[in-house]
């Protein structure tokens, strides 16, 4: 399939990022993800089921932007992934399934969230914004 370029308006073409980073603990949704995220022009989709596997990525790799699963586990959340994107200036979503009722921690509701289930539509939408 031929990759493609999203539009922010009508005539300015805003490329899609080269390098995302998919930090998701359900395997089935990572697949998913990364599958749309190729679909719509991502050269290169990396994805960490935990915080300790992300942040050894983000050692590795320059990402452009990050879609994370606010709550991991029980015991863990992405928050720590968000606060470096943060600092690094790399633009990233919450993905939940709480949508924007969603509680979010001091600091983070400002950021984007993703709503579970989410398509492609949805991604496109959040890699032009």
């Amino acid at each position: 399939m031929p990759r493609m370029n999203l539009r922010t308006n009508g005539s300015e073409e805003r490329p899609v990022p080269s390098v995302v980073l998919i930090v998701e603990d359900n395997a089935i949704i990572a697949m998913n993800t990364e599958s749309l995220l190729l679909d719509l022009g991502v050269a290169d989709v990396r994805s960490a089921s935990s915080v300790t596997d992300a942040l050894a990525l983000m050692d590795e790799v320059d990402f452009q932007f990050a879609i994370l699963d606010l709550r991991l586990s029980e015991d863990e959340t992405s928050l720590p992934v968000a606060e470096r994107l943060l600092k690094a200036g790399t633009p990233f979503v919450f993905a939940t399934g709480f949508g924007e009722e969603a509680d979010m921690p001091a600091g983070f509701s400002h950021a984007p969230i993703l709503k579970k289930p989410y398509g492609f539509e949805d991604l496109s939408r959040v890699l032009r914004g």
